[in-house]
């Protein structure tokens, strides 16, 4: 996100502006299915091979400080604790006793010396071994050294650990390309977790996460409040292997409300996060969505409770400010309070689209330009589901394939 990323972006920008049609060539994409959002068979293929072999976000380096800090997550319906060891390192392990399967730890977070399971006692180090159970002699033939905290995938970009319920995917840096170089500067940046926001939205995830994937609602959604700040006939689009994805949109000078301007930028912050006149937004497939910003920046992230109930998790991120409270509170509440806004404006339209899905009689949605972002998104699904799991009437092609390039 360097100086020549910048020049790129201002030069498909005026493209994007200038253009009277679709670029040429641009396929016809067809009508996205709607029983992948309301199909009871297309949700359990997800569940059992979309969010079982993705990476998935779990805690950031801030969340985890010191021998013994732990997080307890929720992924994928697995309950997943990480915790620091004594040598510094961050390890997954599934939060359950090798003995009857109860809980080792019951908070959300804090700090432990040891892991001990509040059913019989078993108790086990920040290794996950297993190193202490009472009445030990009455187990005929039970070796500690094969009890051990059952192990979860754990890798770590930057600040930020992922977690993989597959033992066998590939490692995350690969997963993740070729945003590991596109965004290096703001993984390696010095960086903290500050504020987290959690709402339970009655749609299917992806109905809620497609409203981040596109700019066409902004002046219909949200009038006064994004519109107004942004170009968006010169949003530059950008598709990656994997899934990722990336929308770049012009910023109106002056125009943004919510005191950014008066924030300190984060040391190593990228030119494109500094430039004043655009506003990057980035998609880590499968369901985070981050608009970068220098000042500080939030993670949406979607996790599926049900076909039609989704929680979104939004979690802030600011530089590292180290002892005492956070500076700026007052301006950040004033931003804080400002996204809050824009949300309420994109939750007010998905119950009612999550109806309309389940009971339109159409069968698809049509999809242009402006949102391939979305059919792109569709079509990796479909990938790691595996295209022959998918019933024919649901798939989603790769037609985009030939459309990925780098900004």
């Amino acid at each position: 996100m360097d100086r020549d990323y910048v020049a790129r972006f201002e030069e498909r920008s005026a493209y994007e502006i200038a253009r009277t049609e679709p670029p040429q060539g641009f396929p016809k994409l067809g009508d996205l299915p709607l029983g992948r959002y309301t199909d009871p068979s297309f949700f359990e293929l997800e569940q059992q091979y979309l969010w079982k072999r993705s990476w998935l976000y779990a805690a950031h380096d801030s969340e985890l400080r010191g021998p013994g800090a732990f997080k307890l997550c929720d992924i994928a319906g697995a309950p997943v604790l990480l915790v620091r060891g004594d040598d510094g390192l961050v390890r997954a392990f599934y939060n359950s006793c090798r003995h009857r399967g109860a809980p080792v730890v019951r908070g959300e977070c804090g700090t432990a010396r040891l892991l001990s399971c509040q059913f019989h006692g078993w108790t086990y180090d920040l290794r996950g071994d297993l190193v202490r159970v009472p009445d030990e002699r009455d187990f005929v033939g039970l070796c500690l050294d094969e009890r051990s905290l059952p192990p979860v995938r754990c890798e770590q970009w930057g600040g930020w650990y992922f977690v993989n319920l597959d033992h066998e995917a590939e490692p995350l840096l690969e997963w993740l390309e070729p945003l590991p170089q596109i965004l290096s500067a703001v993984a390696a940046a010095p960086l903290r977790m500050f504020h987290t926001k959690s709402a339970s939205v009655r749609c299917n995830w992806k109905i809620l996460a497609e409203g981040f994937l596109e700019v066409y609602h902004a002046r219909t959604v949200h009038p006064t409040t994004v519109a107004p700040t942004l170009t968006t006939r010169g949003t530059v689009i950008t598709l990656y292997d994997h899934g990722h994805q990336a929308m770049v949109s012009p910023v109106v000078a002056g125009a943004r409300a919510d005191g950014r301007e008066a924030l300190p930028y984060f040391d190593g912050a990228p030119p494109a996060m500094t430039e004043a006149s655009l506003q990057p937004a980035h998609g880590i497939f499968p369901n985070i969505i981050t608009p970068l910003d220098g000042r500080g920046f939030p993670f949406l992230v979607f996790w599926p409770e049900a076909i039609d109930r989704t929680r979104l998790d939004i979690i802030w991120f600011v530089a590292d400010w180290g002892d005492g409270d956070l500076p700026n509170r007052e301006l950040w509440d004033r931003r804080l309070a400002r996204f809050d806004t824009l949300m309420d404006e994109d939750y007010a339209n998905l119950e009612p689209i999550q109806r309309s899905m389940e009971h339109a009689a159409h069968g698809g949605q049509v999809l242009n330009y402006q949102e391939r972002r979305i059919w792109h998104v569709h079509a990796w699904i479909d990938k790691i589901i595996g295209p022959e799991r998918v019933p024919a009437h649901l798939h989603v092609p790769d037609t985009l394939a030939d459309w990925h390039d780098l900004p």
